[in-house]
């Protein structure tokens, strides 16, 4: 009889720190965030400075359209300048100790260019697919939070939720290659009226690019590669600084254009929010704004 009670016993315990371990292994603990309050950095226009329509001349690309898509459909997560993690549409990250289960809380209130606000049932209709994708059950636990469940451990869920954008949830209506101010973004409002992006290829032959620029039309050209030696000598004269980015690409910036500070690493993740133009000439508005 005491074996068998000793036997139980056992048992008990064994089955007791299997359950205790799994629960363990079941825990959620945060994943480091960094605060974001860098990532919209609010302009700083004189009167009538932010009504600028700006003009750009870029090459048609897949890096153009995740510039585009950069101002206008957010990912949840985003790094910052030191390269760390921040919340972009989340405000807290958490993960399983076992790394298959990884809840995100939505930043709230935050509201998108239809009017609605951000919730957890939209984000999980508009992530399905890519979830699916990536072999995880996403199930949505309240109206603020998600959970994403994988059958194997995952790593990698940082770096995923960095590309998984949100339809309509950044600060610029996007319609082809023209942004638009979207005046209700919670951040608050962005310091240009828009942005429209010519890519013909015809303007970006080496006398007709050098026109544009000398006469201020655009507020930024990149670099087409063969200019004239006379050319290239009015365009330097002409109130532009010279850029070179990681990318090999070339990028002539009016210097009236305030904080348009392109990220050498990866262009694509420039911010408009926070840009204006400093001075009421800037630049050539074919809108008379």
């Amino acid at each position: 009889m005491k074996a068998r009670l000793a036997v139980a016993a056992v048992l008990l315990a064994v089955l007791l720190g299997v359950g205790g371990f799994v629960l363990y292994q079941d825990t959620l603990v945060p994943v480091p965030l960094a605060t974001g309050q860098g990532l919209f950095v609010p302009a700083n226009p004189e009167f009538g400075e932010d009504s600028a329509q700006l003009e750009a001349l870029l090459p048609a690309s897949p890096a153009l359209e995740a510039f585009l898509a950069n101002q206008s459909d957010l990912t949840l997560l985003e790094k910052d300048a030191a390269e760390a993690w921040v919340g972009q549409l989340l405000t807290a990250l958490q993960t399983s100790r076992h790394g298959r289960r990884w809840r995100m809380t939505l930043r709230s209130p935050w509201r998108l260019q239809d009017g609605s606000q951000l919730q957890a049932s939209r984000v999980g209709e508009v992530l399905a697919r890519e979830a699916a994708g990536v072999g995880a059950d996403l199930r949505v636990i309240d109206s603020a939070t998600l959970e994403l469940r994988f059958k194997q451990r995952r790593e990698d869920v940082p770096q995923l939720l960095a590309r998984w954008r949100i339809p309509g949830s950044g600060p610029f209506l996007r319609r082809d290659h023209t942004l638009t101010r979207f005046e209700g973004f919670t951040a608050g409002r962005s310091g240009i009226a828009g942005l429209s992006v010519v890519s013909d290829p015809a303007l970006l032959e080496s006398h007709a690019w050098a026109q544009g620029l000398t006469s201020g039309r655009w507020a930024w050209a990149v670099f087409p590669g063969h200019i004239a030696p006379e050319d290239m000598a009015k365009v330097r004269l002409a109130g532009y600084d010279e850029l070179r980015l990681k990318d090999g690409s070339v990028w002539f910036l009016s210097r009236r254009l305030r904080r348009l500070r392109p990220q050498t690493d990866d262009w694509t993740r420039t911010r408009l929010f926070g840009v204006w133009k400093g001075a009421m000439d800037l630049p050539y508005d074919p809108l008379g704004l």
